[in-house]
């Protein structure tokens, strides 16, 4: 009996299977400096949104914490449509970069609106446009962030490559975090208010724009790895998920230590402002500290790593984090030159953990590809990223929901309304008491998921 013949695009010897050459700099240049965008979408919202409802459009902090909830819900559905989506994707300017151009101009478009509401009345008309410029916003940045995560495994073709792609993009993403911490600052520079906030967003869509559409026009024209592309239909992508218990592990893990950092991006501004009474220009401050604590300890950390197992490196820089959080209880009054060193061992401990969940992410999406011989690097990040957005929306609502139930009074004005000693105290039980116990739980789910990978394992 025959052999089945291969196919095509097995046995037509064209440029695609020669050896890819190694990127120019000015071309690993162009890749990542979209992170810089990236970030400031994600996080100057994460940072302001609930603040910005509460503080200055009035809104309740329960229905302020839905309206970002809601939509996220919607958009983790949007984000392994597009995985799929740009896996398929056949055309003359690729398969990424013509999603990563609608969403880079639909995310910045969004971005600007965002903070620039008109004067609709009712807190439920609020409400309902913050929604949806928030859906908008997001689909937009899933349309960019999904295929650019994606990109990276395929216009490098070994790992010295990939790891060399890598660290340029951790130094733009480090300079993006830093611009999205100095949000607040920001506002504040241009005179504070709702003019303050119309201002801010109209600077940060641009720098989101310059910088995205930077990598959608400097990656033209790149080659990619030939690997053929996985399963196609939604039901089966759901079954090779299903089956992937390593991922879905892994993925549990990201999830709740996501939804305690979507708890602090919620509640840090209040904290600084109400709790220990420092301004809110400090949380750019502290994020400068925390990216230059990550960055300078990584050589630390990967040292660490070849003694250390990931169970026990991830353990150290999450109770490292912890360790952060109770610190933040000792700074109220204290000059803000004081948040430096808070900010830099922050970093350290993030820069710990963090490096082992996105290790073994790429480990478990490499081993995927090697095993199958499929691309499916598209369907896993978008459902990633999905899952990483449905935590930071549950940050918010659960953020959201203490303040309301103990009693945080709201505000049209953005001056600080005089809040009881019950909200002080929620405040401050949230970003610190509760912070402290999802983290736990993520070691936790740390330790279940080695614990599965030892009964996978043959005696």
């Amino acid at each position: 009996m025959n052999a089945e013949p291969a196919p095509a695009s097995m046995t037509t010897p064209d440029l695609a299977h020669q050896p890819m050459p190694q990127l120019s700099v000015a071309r690993v240049f162009a890749f990542s400096i979209g992170m810089i965008g990236d970030r400031i979408f994600r996080d100057s919202p994460a940072f302001l949104l609930l603040l910005f409802m509460t503080d200055y459009l009035g809104i309740e902090p329960a229905l302020a914490g839905a309206a970002i909830f809601i939509p996220k819900t919607i958009i983790i559905f949007v984000d392994p449509l597009v995985g799929t989506l740009s896996d398929r994707l056949d055309t003359r300017w690729g398969r990424r970069r013509p999603l990563m151009f609608a969403g880079s101009l639909l995310a910045s478009i969004s971005l600007l609106l965002l903070f620039r509401v008109p004067p609709l009345g009712s807190q439920g008309a609020l409400a309902a446009y913050m929604s949806l410029m928030i859906l908008i916003g997001f689909s937009g940045y899933s349309l960019f962030s999904v295929p650019y995560l994606t990109m990276a495994s395929e216009i490098a073709p070994t790992p010295e490559e990939r790891r060399r792609i890598m660290s340029w993009r951790i130094g733009f993403m480090a300079i993006g975090l830093s611009v999205g911490g100095f949000a607040g600052a920001s506002v504040q520079a241009f005179g504070g208010g709702l003019r303050g906030y119309a201002i801010m967003s109209f600077v940060y869509a641009g720098l989101c724009l310059v910088t995205t559409m930077s990598t959608v026009i400097g990656t033209a024209g790149l080659r990619t790895a030939p690997i053929e592309r996985g399963v196609t239909s939604l039901i089966a992508q759901a079954r090779m998920i299903a089956g992937n218990g390593d991922y879905l592990r892994l993925l549990a893990v990201t999830f709740t230590q996501k939804i305690a950092e979507g708890i602090g991006y919620g509640s840090f501004a209040y904290f600084c402002i109400y709790v220990v009474h420092q301004p809110l220009s400090s949380i750019g401050l502290v994020i400068l500290a925390s990216m230059a604590g990550q960055v300078l300890t990584q050589p630390l950390w990967l040292a660490a790593s070849r003694k250390w197992s990931p169970l026990r490196l991830y353990a150290a820089g999450v109770l490292g984090w912890c360790l952060n959080l109770v610190l933040w209880l000792g700074m109220k009054g204290l000059p803000t030159f004081w948040l430096i060193p808070l900010g830099l061992q922050a970093g350290v401990a993030l820069g710990g953990f963090q490096m082992v969940t996105l290790a073994l992410l790429s480990n478990l999406l490499a081993a995927d590809s090697q095993r199958t011989g499929f691309n499916q690097e598209g369907v896993y990040s978008g459902l990633w990223l999905a899952a990483e957005k449905l935590a930071f929306a549950l940050g918010a609502l659960i953020v959201g929901g203490f303040l309301s139930v103990f009693g945080f009074v709201k505000s049209t004005s953005g001056s600080q309304a005089v809040q009881s000693a019950e909200a002080l105290f929620g405040i401050g039980f949230v970003y610190v008491g509760v912070n402290i116990a999802i983290n736990i739980g993520s070691i936790v789910a740390m330790a279940a998921y080695f614990r599965g990978q030892v009964r996978r394992e043959p005696r």
